[in-house]
C-alpha cells in the first residue's frame, strides 16, 4: 500500500486525521510564544491539564506568569540566560499555577526558533505532565524512608536482644568457669563440660547474628596493627584444641619458615576468618585430622603475599551445594543443619571480611572425603615488635587492696563480679544505678568505677556526664570502665568518646577484665610470658612537632592535643579512637565548607563554622578559627574581592591539611 494512501474508517469511509487535531490532543503540551515569552499559541492538552482558557491566555499571559514564584525566579536566572546563549533548554522541572488546584508538576522542553537573519522568531515549548512520575518518586521516597526506619529498628532491636541474651550468657559462662575452679566430682565435671560447651555453642550463635548485623549495615571497617601472624594462628589452634582433643582428632600447623614475625593488618578479622574456618572443619569432621598451613607465595619489598588453608577429612559438600554454604543462614542440607547445628552464617561472614581486605573464599571438596577452604591477603611486612598476642595472664598480687564500685542493675552480674573480686583481692562496693553511684562517688574514695550502660533511673552514658561535669577533679579523672551487653561494633568509639577510660563487652573474658582495671589504674602487671591485648596496649605518644632553635624555620603548629590526651585518660587506643573521629568529623565538613566559600553561600558557611566550634576548642585549632574568621569577614562584605577570597580558601585548606595530617598520625601511632 502507498504511503500516502487513506487509512479506512467504520464502515469503508476515508479516515482523516489533521495536523491540527494532533497538535490539539497530543499526549503532551505544546506552547509557542514570542521571544519576549508572550503566549501566541496554546495546544488543547495543555488547557486541559491547566484548566486555563485559550483567550485568557493567547496574547494576554507571558509563560513566565505561569509559573509559582521560584519557578519565575528560576526562569530569570537561569531559563531565559540559557534560551539566549544556546538556543534551547532541555528537561527542566518546573511548576505551572493552574486556574484551579495546586500547581501542576511539569517537565519542560524549549527551542528558540530564527529567521532568515537569524533573529529570534519565536520559542516553542513542550510540557509533559509530570504528577504521575512524582507520585512515584513520593511513592519510592516514603517506601525508602520506611525501610530506613526499619533496618534502624531492626538494628536497635538486635541491640536490645544482645543485651538481653548476653546478661544472662555472661553469668553462665562465668559461673561455670568459677565452679571449675571449686573441687568437683566425677559427675559434677561432667555437666561442667556439658554446660560449658552449650554456653559456648549459644555465645558464637549470638555473635554470629550480630556480627552479620553490624556487616549489613556497614559498621566494619578494616584496621591496620602490627601483629605476629605465628601466635596469632597459635592461639586460635589452642583454642580450639580442647575440641579437637574431644573428637580424637589431629589439629596441626604448618607455617612456611619464610614467613615474617611481624605483619601490618587486622589480626582481629583475619582470626575470626580462621576461627570460623577451623571451628567448621572440626564440627563436621569425624575421622583424622584438620590442617592449617600459611605459605609465602611471594615477596616484593614489604609486601607479601600470603596464601591460607585449612584443611580437613570430613564430611565434604556436594559440588551442588558448594555455593549455598556462603548464602546467609544457609547450610549444606538440612540433615546437617540438624546434626551439627550452627546459625550458618559463619562462612558468610568470613566471605564478607574477605571481600574488606579485597579477597575471596575458594573452596575445593570432595564428599565423604574433606574439604579445603583457601584464601589469599596480601600484607605488609614490617620490622618490630607484634603488640597483639593471647592474654593470660593469672591473678596475682597486682590488684590486692583496689577498691572499685559496681554499677550494675543485674544481682546476677554483681554476684560473678564479687567473686572474682574476692579472687584477686579487689575491694569493692556496688549501687544499682547511676543516680546511687553518683551520690556514692561523692561521698567516698575509689580508684576504679565499673558501669554498666542500660540502667534505671539514670543510664551510664547520663551518670558519666555528671561525673566529667562535677567540680571534684577527683571525680572528673576517675577511671570509668564501661561494661554493656550491647554489642554493636561501632558503640565502643562512642563510648569511648563520651569520656569512658575503656570498654568491655560482655560476657566478658575474666583475664581480659583483669588487663583492663590493671591499666586504668596503673596498675603494675607482672612481667613474663603474659602479654597485653591490643586494645589496651600502651604505647609512646607521638610528640606533636615544635620549633627549635636549631631550626629556623620549624613552625609551632597552631592547635593542641591536649584536651585528646586528657579525654583518652592516657589510653593510646582511645585517643587513637577520638583521633579518628575527630578526623571523620573535619573530613566530612571539609568540602561543604569549601563549596560554601567558594560560591558565596554566607548562611551555609556560617552554619557549618558553627558546626565545627566543638572541634576548634577541642583541638585548640587556633590557626584554623583565625583563617575561618577571616573568611567569615570577607563573606560579610559587600565587594568580596577575589584574590582575597582565593587566599582565604588557601589558608582554611593548608591548616585543614595541617591538622588532618597531625590527626591522622595519631590515629594510626596505636597501631604503629
Amino acid at each position: 500500500m502507498p504511503d500516502d494512501a487513506e487509512d479506512i474508517g467504520a464502515g469503508g469511509a476515508p479516515f482523516e486525521e489533521s495536523a491540527e487535531d494532533l497538535y490539539e490532543h497530543a499526549p503532551c503540551g505544546y506552547l509557542s510564544t514570542t521571544p519576549e515569552g508572550r503566549i501566541v499559541k496554546v495546544n488543547q492538552t495543555f488547557l486541559t491539564w491547566t484548566g486555563h482558557s485559550r483567550e485568557a491566555l493567547i496574547g494576554r499571559k507571558r509563560f513566565s506568569e505561569l509559573l509559582t514564584v521560584p519557578g519565575r525566579i528560576f526562569h530569570e536566572t537561569h531559563y531565559a540566560p540559557l534560551l539566549q546563549m544556546q538556543g534551547f533548554v532541555h528537561e527542566l522541572s518546573l511548576e505551572l499555577v493552574c486556574a484551579k488546584g495546586p500547581p501542576l508538576p511539569v517537565l519542560i522542553n524549549s527551542v528558540q526558533t530564527r529567521d532568515a537573519l537569524g533573529a529570534p522568531r519565536s520559542v516553542r515549548t513542550t510540557v509533559f505532565n509530570m504528577t504521575d512520575r512524582k507520585r512515584y518518586e513520593r511513592e519510592l521516597l516514603q517506601a525508602r524512608r520506611k525501610a530506613e526506619q526499619l533496618a534502624q529498628a531492626k538494628a536497635g532491636l538486635l541491640a536490645t536482644l544482645s543485651h538481653e541474651i548476653r546478661n544472662p550468657l555472661n553469668a553462665i559462662t562465668a559461673a561455670t568457669r568459677l565452679m571449675g575452679m571449686t573441687t568437683l566430682t566425677d559427675k559434677q565435671e561432667k555437666y561442667l563440660r556439658i554446660l560449658g560447651a552449650s554456653s559456648g555453642n549459644l555465645l558464637a550463635m549470638v555473635n554470629d547474628i550480630l556480627d552479620w548485623s553490624k556487616i549489613e549495615a556497614g559498621k566494619l571497617s578494616l584496621e591496620q596493627r602490627q601483629f605476629d601472624p605465628r601466635e596469632l594462628i597459635s592461639g586460635i589452634v589452642n583454642g580450639q584444641a580442647a575440641r579437637a582433643e574431644e573428637k580424637k582428632l589431629r589439629l596441626q600447623v604448618e607455617l612456611d619458615a619464610r614467613l615474617p614475625s611481624c605483619l601490618l593488618g587486622d589480626p582481629v578479622k583475619i582470626g575470626q576468618i580462621l576461627t570460623n574456618l577451623v571451628s567448621n572443619a572440626l564440627k563436621f569432621t569425624e575421622k583424622g585430622g584438620v590442617t592449617v598451613s600459611v605459605v609465602v607465595r611471594a615477596r616484593d619489598g614489604d609486601a607479601c603475599d600470603l596464601a591460607f588453608q585449612v584443611n580437613d577429612t570430613g564430611i565434604g559438600i556436594s559440588p551442588d551445594r558448594v555455593s549455598a554454604i556462603f548464602e546467609e543462614y544457609a547450610q549444606a542440607n538440612y540433615d546437617i543443619g540438624m546434626k551439627y547445628g550452627g546459625t550458618g552464617l559463619g562462612l558468610s561472614i568470613s566471605r564478607k571480611l574477605l571481600e574488606l581486605h579485597g579477597s575471596k573464599m575458594v573452596v575445593a571438596s570432595e564428599l565423604g572425603k574433606g574439604t579445603c577452604f583457601s584464601f589469599d591477603l596480601r600484607l605488609k611486612a614490617c620490622a618490630g615488635i607484634p603488640d597483639t598476642a593471647p592474654v593470660r595472664a593469672s591473678p596475682t598480687q597486682v590488684l590486692r587492696g583496689l577498691r572499685v564500685l559496681v554499677v550494675e542493675d543485674s544481682e546476677v552480674n554483681t554476684y560473678v563480679l564479687a567473686r572474682w573480686f574476692e579472687h584477686w583481692g579487689v575491694v569493692f562496693d556496688a549501687v544499682k544505678n547511676g543516680q546511687q553511684a553518683v551520690e556514692r562517688l561523692r561521698e567516698a574514695d575509689y580508684e576504679l568505677v565499673l558501669m554498666d550502660l542500660h540502667m534505671p533511673e539514670l543510664g551510664g552514658f547520663d551518670a558519666l556526664k555528671v561525673l566529667r561535669q562535677s567540680p571534684d577533679e577527683r571525680l572528673r579523672k576517675l577511671p570509668v570502665i564501661a561494661i554493656s551487653a550491647s554489642a554493636r561494633a561501632w558503640q565502643e568509639s562512642r563510648i569511648l568518646a563520651s569520656g569512658f577510660t575503656d570498654f568491655i563487652g560482655k560476657p566478658f573474658d575474666a583475664d581480659v577484665l583483669f588487663q583492663k582495671m590493671a591499666r586504668c589504674t596503673s596498675r603494675e602487671l607482672p612481667e613474663g610470658p603474659a602479654r597485653t591485648p591490643a586494645s589496651v596496649t600502651r604505647q609512646p605518644e607521638p610528640p606533636v612537632p615544635t620549633g627549635s632553635a636549631d631550626d629556623p624555620l620549624a613552625m609551632t603548629p597552631d592547635f593542641s592535643f591536649a584536651k585528646l590526651g586528657q579525654r583518652a585518660a592516657g589510653d593510646p587506643q582511645a585517643r587513637a579512637a577520638l583521633a579518628r573521629l575527630t578526623l571523620q568529623e573535619l573530613e566530612q565538613a571539609r568540602p561543604a565548607l569549601m563549596a560554601a566559600l567558594t560560591v558565596g553561600a554566607r548562611e551555609d558557611y556560617e552554619r557549618l563554622c558553627q558546626g565545627l566550634m566543638g572541634t576548634l576548642l577541642f583541638l585548640d585549632a587556633k590557626g584554623l578559627a583565625a583563617a575561618l574568621r577571616r573568611a567569615r569577614g570577607l563573606l560579610a562584605s559587600p565587594s568580596k574581592p577575589p584574590a582575597r577570597m582565593q587566599a582565604a580558601a588557601f589558608a582554611i585548606e593548608w591548616e585543614l591539611e595541617t591538622l588532618v595530617g597531625a590527626l591522622t598520625d595519631v590515629a594510626s601511632a596505636a597501631d604503629a
